[in-house]
């Protein structure tokens, strides 16, 4: 099979990363229209060489993966049109489907069979130096079918991505952008615009600590995201996401409302809610919320430690399903809050701590 990607960032350089990785095309192309990005993309081994324009990544390609900004995708698709080789299967990677696949559709894609996806993975961190192999293992990666998609490309991409170890969802498009909308846009929108009402806060009291709750840096951390790609989005999917934040600003002046009147029973049965509804999310594949359980470790900020912590979970037999690292304020030290599925893994892990001198503490259990 012969690979081809278009914009080799951080989802483009990870698909190449993960073909190569797994042995599923003999040649991937990249192409880019920063010369650095593709010149790194290729030392990196994200790709086998590189195309000099459109027309040499897509002439030969029986795959093709659109990997630039959301805006862009339906243009570029449009120039290869006439390169594709018969039967070659398109895709791209853009986080918001009902105007791609509408505009690509009116185009059309020449020979080729257009498909449009969206693999949900990544981080608030961009380029082809944050891209990974194994960036899409266990993640979704949702394809956009319509009514007159080719049957055997739609299974021909299907094969291709769940090879990269990513699990297949099919959604209508319009249902793509109002999740979209819910899960990735708003919540976007929400940290950037605390990030920005903290910081002024922080300035007008003289520099108050941002710093102090791990809860504030956990909701905020996508706000560190690229402002070019996420006006993209914002622009492609602003009808979607004006509704939800319709519907979310009236959920939050009802909290409002509950905390004015000291409507104490309100509150609770809202923070109760929001706390089942958390725990219920779908997480890794084969363990459910209920069997998690968390323990906090107390760590000195030095080299190793965390390499300590994981290595002494691991030895003791238990795996660890989730891992997240508070920094104190101060420096120096911080707290390592580690998730593993079942009491008896959590009593098995605080043992084989404490022989190596951490003080761990269980603190939920779902």
């Amino acid at each position: 099979m012969n690979l081809s990607i278009i914009g080799t960032g951080l989802i483009g350089g990870s698909i190449g990363l993960a073909a190569r990785k797994r042995g599923l095309a003999k040649s991937v192309v990249g192409f880019d229209l920063d010369p650095a990005q593709v010149s790194q993309a290729l030392s990196l081994g994200a790709i086998s060489r590189t195309a000099s324009n459109l027309e040499e990544a897509a002439s030969e390609a029986d795959i093709v993966f659109v990997a630039t900004p959301v805006g862009a995708i339906p243009g570029v698709i449009g120039d290869i049109s006439a390169d594709l080789p018969r039967g070659c299967v398109v895709s791209d990677v853009g986080s918001t489907k009902q105007r791609i696949v509408s505009e690509v559709r009116g185009l059309g894609a020449g020979n080729g069979h257009f498909i449009g996806g969206h693999p949900i993975a990544g981080s608030e961190r961009e380029g082809i130096d944050a891209a990974e192999a194994d960036l899409f293992e266990g993640a979704y990666w949702i394809l956009t079918p319509t009514s007159d998609t080719d049957a055997s490309a739609y299974k021909t991409l299907v094969a291709f991505v769940s090879a990269l170890g990513a699990r297949v969802i099919s959604l209508d498009p319009g249902r793509h952008d109002e999740l979209m909308a819910l899960t990735s846009h708003l919540p976007q929108m929400l940290a950037s615009a605390l990030m920005v009402f903290a910081a002024k806060a922080s300035d007008e009291k003289e520099g108050l600590p941002l710093i102090t709750a791990g809860g504030f840096r956990d909701m905020t951390r996508i706000a560190a995201s690229s402002s070019d790609l996420w006006l993209d989005i914002l622009q492609d999917n602003r009808e979607a996401i004006l509704d939800v934040l319709a519907g979310f600003g009236s959920a939050l002046r009802a909290a409002e409302t509950h905390l004015r009147e000291e409507n104490w029973d309100q509150l609770r049965l809202l923070l109760k809610r929001a706390s089942a509804s958390r725990k219920a999310l779908p997480g890794k594949p084969g363990v459910s919320p209920e069997q998690l359980v968390e323990l906090t470790v107390p760590i000195p900020d030095r080299p190793g430690v965390l390499s300590e912590v994981t290595t002494a979970v691991g030895e003791a037999g238990v795996n660890i399903e989730d891992i997240d690292i508070v920094h104190s304020p101060e420096g120096g030290r911080g707290t390592l809050h580690l998730t593993v599925s079942g009491s008896n893994e959590a009593q098995l892990a605080q043992k084989a701590l404490a022989l190596k001198g951490y003080t761990a503490r269980i603190i939920e259990q779902h």
